[in-house]
């Protein structure tokens, strides 16, 4: 994540606030809150002040150009391309110097001797619970947010922050429920508009709306945002309302920044959440007063927000509408319990059931990239293996899950998968014949770490493709009947369709050249139509524009497509809706060249037309065998 940039004596009571917070003896009584008060807001103080001026040096001068103006704030993003910054950010925060450390410690001793003291005092409260959360303190945090005794809905927020920080987000959820209902509408809609997140025609779209259609798309915008469907709750918003709750604790405090706090810090802090670290700009000598310094946010976090084409139709939206990575977006999160969600590869077909369909789909983990400079540190720090540090892949324990949603309701419809070669999964689900959104999920709850791919899936037909015919599903040819010469092999009565043959699918579109089987069910046969005429071609689509501009002047031939072709006799009862015609073929594509394919599959019946369907593949250098002596 980019940066943000902006522009002690003991305290009073230290010595009495520390003594009255060991066990067994009691808070100490003031004379005057007021005092008690100040004191604390002196302590907070001092410690933002402690912290920039121990923060480490910045490599950005201040000035140059930014990606976002936000206010006073200049916004950056990193530089990294997608891969690097998926799994290995170019910036990772470094260890808290043990002086910031130490001014944290004191910091909240006089902050919980004075709650403990005044409960009622909500900016206290407010203060003590934020930097137990700034420090993951989260079961202290819950245990101080239930000692607040100050208006209700603000030590129910505080609650919830707790809550949300220990990934109950449903218990977190009941929390805000109730602070939501408490505070004026306006406010309440201002904090539950989730149209701050998005991209810039999203929130446009948000604002084009009233009435019960705006909060129709308001609540879909929500239910589409959960990060995981395998998570109870919905994390991103209870993060969402924790930002804005820390915002209120922010505004009457100093800060690192030493402005003062206004719309533009809080927009800050609901879309990327609080700044981890600060670092200095090096001031020129005349300068008078704070440093400045740069704010750096949490380099873990995702994005979660569907695109606006996707929150208007979830069923005809792309994986890409769901990519969780972008180098400069609007928000970020970070679930509790997964705070990195990495995409997922996959293959996805569908093959018609009359007023249903089965929907077969594979996938595969996507690997973490190498340790992170701060693993490293952290590592050598503690004489451990790095391998200690970062969670082993592939994961030991792993929960998979294929989700359906109509969008008629959004209810997530959940699908067992099963778990193949350790990082691969499979699932079927059996749905509706229309339009769905599906959820392709892996959770390593110990690892702290999810995958997902979404994207819209239709009936056969509605997308282009010649209704009576399944999508291609492709898979690694079993080894012991892999023969291309042997031609066409229809699977027998007695084996399950299916079942019997998803195990062996392809995870993604993406897969070496070499043999491939190909599946495909025929239903939509007239009586008559007995004899079919049968091709199976890939033909290369990825050319190069040069490549493509000789080819039309003929000064370079057209790379023929590898083609297979025969003729069969479909079985008496079969192709029809009631029983599909299921057949499998092993093509050879080991002589194609590694690039993006079209594989075309053209059934046409001797006195009918044409049924086609096809799929885009990537094809790779065939993997090379290894010896060891």
């Amino acid at each position: 994540m980019a940066p943000v940039a902006a522009a002690a004596p003991a305290p009073k009571f230290a010595t009495v606030l520390k003594s009255a917070i060991e066990p067994g003896i009691a808070s100490p009584v003031y004379p005057d809150s007021a005092d008690a008060v100040s004191e604390a807001r002196s302590a907070q103080a001092r410690f933002e002040r402690v912290r920039a001026r121990s923060a480490p040096f910045s490599w950005w001068s201040g000035s140059g150009p930014c990606d976002e103006r936000v206010g006073r704030f200049c916004l950056r993003f990193g530089t990294d391309d997608d891969a690097d910054e998926e799994d290995r950010p170019s910036w990772t925060p470094p260890p808290e110097s043990e002086r910031v450390a130490e001014a944290r410690e004191e910091l909240l001793s006089v902050l919980e001797g004075v709650a403990r003291a005044y409960p009622g005092d909500a900016w206290v409260m407010g203060q003590w619970v934020a930097y137990l959360a700034e420090g993951a303190r989260w079961e202290d945090a819950l245990e101080a947010a239930r000692t607040c005794r100050a208006e209700g809905w603000w030590c129910h927020g505080l609650e919830g922050v707790a809550l949300h920080g220990l990934g109950q987000a449903v218990e977190a959820e009941a929390a805000f429920q109730r602070v939501l209902e408490a505070l004026p509408e306006d406010e309440r809609r201002e904090w539950d508009d989730p149209g701050l997140l998005g991209e810039s025609q999203l929130y446009r779209n948000l604002r084009g709306l009233e009435g019960e259609e705006e909060e129709r798309i308001r609540q879909r915008l929500w239910t589409l945002a959960r990060p995981l469907f395998l998570l109870e709750g919905n994390s991103l918003r209870t993060e969402h309302l924790s930002r804005w709750m820390l915002s209120r604790t922010r505004e009457d405090a100093r800060n690192g920044h030493a402005m003062r706090w206004g719309d533009d810090m809080t927009e800050l802090l609901v879309r990327y959440g609080p700044v981890v670290a600060y670092e200095r700009i090096r001031a020129p000598r005349h300068h008078i007063g704070p440093p400045p310094v740069v704010g750096r946010y949490d380099p873990r976090t995702r994005h979660l927000l569907p695109t606006a084409d996707a929150v208007e139709e979830p069923a005809t939206s792309t994986s890409g509408d769901w990519t969780t990575h972008r180098r400069q977006t609007r928000s970020r999160h970070a679930p509790p319990a997964a705070p990195r969600i990495r995409s997922l590869d996959a293959q996805v077909a569908r093959f018609p059931r009359g007023d249903q369909m089965v929907v077969v789909a594979a996938w595969e983990l996507t690997r973490p990239g190498a340790a992170s400079a701060a693993d490293s540190a952290r590592a050598e720090e503690e004489g451990v293996p790095v391998d200690s540090i970062v969670a082993p892949f592939p994961p030991a324990e792993l929960e998979t899950a294929l989700f359906a949603l109509d969008p008629e309701d959004l209810e997530p419809v959940r699908f067992a998968a099963s778990r193949v070669d350790g990082t691969g999964s499979v699932a079927m689900a059996r749905i509706a014949t229309r339009p769905h959104l599906l959820s392709l999920e892996a959770l390593d709850a110990d690892g702290q770490r999810g995958w997902r791919q979404r994207r819209g899936v239709g009936p056969v037909g509605a997308d282009g493709t010649t209704e009576g015919i399944s999508d291609l599903l492709l898979l690694r040819p079993d080894p012991d009947q892999a023969d291309p010469a042997a031609g066409p092999d229809r699977v027998t009565d007695d084996e399950p369709p299916l079942d019997s043959l998803i195990s062996r699918a392809h995870r993604s579109n993406r897969f070496a050249r070499g043999l491939v089987e190909v599946v495909w069910e025929i239903s939509g046969l007239g009586e008559g139509d007995r004899w079919v005429e049968v091709q199976l071609s890939a033909a290369r689509e990825d050319q190069g524009l040069l490549r493509r501009a000789g080819q039309a002047l003929r000064i370079l031939s057209r790379p023929s497509p590898t083609t297979m072709r025969w003729e069969e006799e479909i079985p008496e009862g079969e192709g029809t809706l009631r029983i599909p015609h299921l057949r499998r073929v092993v093509m050879d594509l080991s002589g194609l060249e590694p690039g993006t394919y079209e594989l075309t599959l053209q059934v046409t019946p001797l006195d009918g037309s044409p049924l086609t369907s096809s799929r885009e593949i990537h094809l790779t250098e065939a993997e090379v065998p290894t010896s060891s002596r």
